[in-house]
């Protein structure tokens, strides 16, 4: 008889990263199934390490700006400084500098910028005057926030307009910077301007999307260079964790997204999970077959002997 399979696609938890939260619960599980493990991250030093987990890269940089190398692939990151949430006047010329530095001598055909710690707001303009000819030519990826995948630059419900309202700016104030970024993206190529995920990172979405690239959220980038599908199609249990499980945000877009997979998989998915304890009833609404709670801070040794215990549950001994 086989053994059941499980696959462990987590969130960082505590202070364990992804990639050793995810080895720690495996190995509670090992004893009893084969376990494959896919380390997740949303965007930042936390998602270039999990892609070095997962393709045998290696991280180099600091805290703001960091390159992830892998046969291939290079991942480009920086961490703007904090801009007010109306900032038309900010440039993303600085990430574009990084860009262009990280590919001075790299022959990579898969770039991806990591544009989910820009705070400018130039439409990516920066960006593509200082590196869009090195990128030319290349397949280029940009790793934007799960609610902004669907955002125009543009509209009444565009980029410009949620910036300008939520700063509390005037109607006539946001109409023109609209109409002023309307032209600004266009430039970029016909529909820019009002095409799902263009308004992403400050209209650095468009900026993408003009090089003929695509856009995705940092679940959806592991997801596809772990091809979790055919993991999926496999296993018998998914495993997933996050450091907070609440009915506010459901746990987190890391959790949310494993949880959508497993559906659609039809694979029965649990959580470990720090926070209030979830009657069960709530925690179904959730995608979830049960959650298990964990201590504000657990190490590596207590979330493999909680899998364990959980592993006896599922499996027996």
């Amino acid at each position: 008889m086989s053994r059941p399979k499980v696959l462990v696609a987590t969130d960082q938890i505590g202070d364990l990263g992804s990639d050793v939260a995810g080895a720690a619960l495996a190995r509670g599980f090992a004893e009893l199934a084969d376990v494959a493990v896919v380390p997740l991250a949303t965007g930042g030093r936390a998602l270039a390490e999990a892609t070095a987990a997962l393709t045998g890269g290696t991280v180099t940089g600091s805290a703001s700006q960091w390159v992830l190398r892998a046969q291939g692939l290079v991942l480009i990151g920086l961490a703007q400084r904090p801009h007010s949430g109306w900032a038309p006047e900010s440039s993303t010329a600085e990430l574009g500098e990084w860009v262009l530095e990280a590919l001075r001598g790299a022959d990579a055909a898969k770039v991806v910028i990591d544009l989910t710690g820009v705070t400018a707001q130039d439409g990516g303009v920066g960006l593509l005057a200082q590196a869009g000819a090195a990128l030319t030519e290349r397949q280029v990826i940009g790793i934007v926030a799960n609610d902004e995948l669907e955002l125009a630059a543009t509209g009444l419900t565009g980029a410009v307009a949620r910036r300008g309202y939520g700063a509390g700016r005037d109607v006539a104030e946001v109409l023109v910077a609209d109409a002023q970024t309307k032209a600004l993206v266009e430039g970029f190529g016909v529909g820019l301007a009002v095409a799902p995920g263009g308004g992403a990172a400050g209209g650095c979405g468009a900026a993408i999307l003009s090089l003929g690239g695509r856009l995705l959220d940092g679940p959806q980038f592991c997801h596809s260079l772990a091809d979790v599908d055919t993991s999926l199609a496999r296993c018998d249990l998914v495993v997933t964790g996050c450091n907070e499980l609440s009915a506010l945000d459901r746990g987190g877009p890391i959790l949310r997204s494993v949880a959508e997979w497993a559906e659609r998989a039809q694979r029965p998915c649990i959580a470990f999970a720090g926070g209030e304890e979830l009657s069960r009833r709530e925690v179904r609404t959730f995608g979830l077959e049960a959650a298990h709670q964990l201590s504000a801070a657990p190490t590596a040794n207590e979330l493999t002997q909680a899998a364990g215990r959980v592993a006896i549950g599922w499996f027996g001994r």
